[in-house]
């Protein structure tokens, strides 16, 4: 009989929890303004959303993600004056020599 009512204690919490947080989810405020107005513990709210869905707690990416930066390729860099002309390799060399033209002439 004690198992029973610890039971449908434990379920009755479950539900009520269920309940909380699907109002959360339907109301549009952030759950930190949320749980902030009904003076319910962020941490407990957190532990129920988790335990009750722990498909989502897994859909939370874990660990260390290695981040490298672009590489960039190799070309050449010219500054003349208050010019600066970048060529990255594959350029085309007739509108580089429009460009070098179109710069000298002004």
């Amino acid at each position: 009989m004690e198992q029973t009512k610890t039971a449908d204690v434990r379920e009755a919490r479950r539900e009520e929890w269920r309940r909380i947080i699907a109002e959360q989810q339907g109301c549009g405020q952030s759950t930190a303004a949320y749980c902030r107005e009904r003076g319910i513990p962020l941490r407990k709210y957190s532990y129920w959303r988790k335990a009750l869905n722990p498909a989502e707690a897994d859909a939370v990416p874990r660990g260390f993600v290695e981040l490298r930066p672009a590489r960039r390729a190799s070309g050449v860099c010219v500054e003349a004056g208050r010019w600066l002309v970048r060529v990255e390799p594959g350029f085309d060399a007739a509108t580089l020599l429009r460009a070098l033209e179109a710069l000298a002439a002004s």
